[in-house]
């Protein structure tokens, strides 16, 4: 395929539904320190959908909260600017996943399903490591593919034949995709994610996850972000895969990536992936988060 075709990649990206006005204003709002809840509260509250979706998810096993949150003004108090600011991310990404879904259903679905399993796994590793937001990193597994999105949309019977996994790890795709496509799914993604505005972040990790080497900000987020995407592919396998194999591969395919492990303090070892993998296993068997969107 000719890679004159990046012009109609791009002009896809361009065109696709901006984010709703509501999801705008709060990441105005959330993104400046001297916002207000008041002002936060004030954007939800007319925007009756987004409003159920937060209490949704608020009150989901996500978070786990002991006591019910009843309301938007509670769920700003409890939970805090960053995480409103997470769940409506969390929501629009779904929205326009599910806009999408009946133009090529069987891909988009299993694109779904490997996004919110990356989201799952980027939180556990999280919650398994000081100093980083679960809420944050399963924003991050979440989106980091949905440049993919936009080639199946652009190219919707021929995208769908790029192999997902090469020798148990998604490391060959990206060189694949520029090869076919003049440019690669984390490239577009992040193009995307700077058009809505997302925080540089979000755009850095969803830009860099098969490379964080590259990552000119956040590497150490990005490297957890590629972690929750070789797990995610590993652990829909067909073949058992434990976390000795999958250390020894993410050494032999993507040793830049060990070497950036110590400088950013991360001492994964096997047993570590073995604990992540079987948090994962709990929650895809629970299915409650996974039910919130597929509902």
């Amino acid at each position: 395929m000719p890679h004159s075709n990046i012009a109609s990649i791009i002009k896809h990206i361009d065109s696709f539904p901006p984010l709703p006005s509501t999801v705008i204003r709060v990441l105005e709002i959330t993104g400046d320190p001297e916002s207000s809840a008041h002002e936060l509260m004030q954007a939800v509250l007319p925007d009756q959908s987004m409003c159920v979706a937060i209490l949704k998810i608020a009150n989901s096993a996500f978070f786990g909260r002991p006591r019910e949150v009843c309301s938007i003004e509670e769920a700003v108090v409890v939970l805090g600017f960053q995480e409103i600011r997470n769940i409506i991310l969390t929501q629009a990404v779904f929205s326009s996943f599910r806009k999408f879904r009946n133009t090529n259903k069987h891909d988009i679905d299993a694109l779904w399903q490997h996004s919110l399993t990356c989201g799952l796994t980027a939180k556990i590793i999280a919650t398994h490591t000081t100093g980083y937001s679960p809420s944050q990193l399963f924003i991050a597994g979440l989106i980091h593919d949905i440049g993919k999105l936009i080639l199946l949309i652009s190219f919707p019977n021929y995208y769908s034949s790029v192999p997902e996994i090469s020798e148990h790890l998604p490391l060959s795709l990206s060189s694949e995709e520029e090869e076919k496509f003049g440019i690669s799914h984390d490239k577009v993604g992040m193009r995307l994610l700077n058009r809505w505005l997302f925080p540089e972040q979000l755009c850095a990790s969803t830009g860099y996850h098969h490379h964080p080497e590259t990552a000119p900000i956040n590497t150490e987020f990005t490297l957890i972000v590629q972690m929750a995407d070789i797990l995610s592919h590993c652990i829909h396998s067909n073949e058992a895969i434990n976390g000795q194999e999958i250390l020894d591969l993410i050494k032999k395919f993507t040793p830049e990536s060990t070497l950036l492990w110590r400088r950013y303090n991360f001492y994964w070892q096997e047993e570590d992936i073995e604990n992540w993998l079987t948090d994962l296993r709990s929650d895809l068997a629970n299915g409650a988060l996974l039910n919130i969107f597929n509902k």
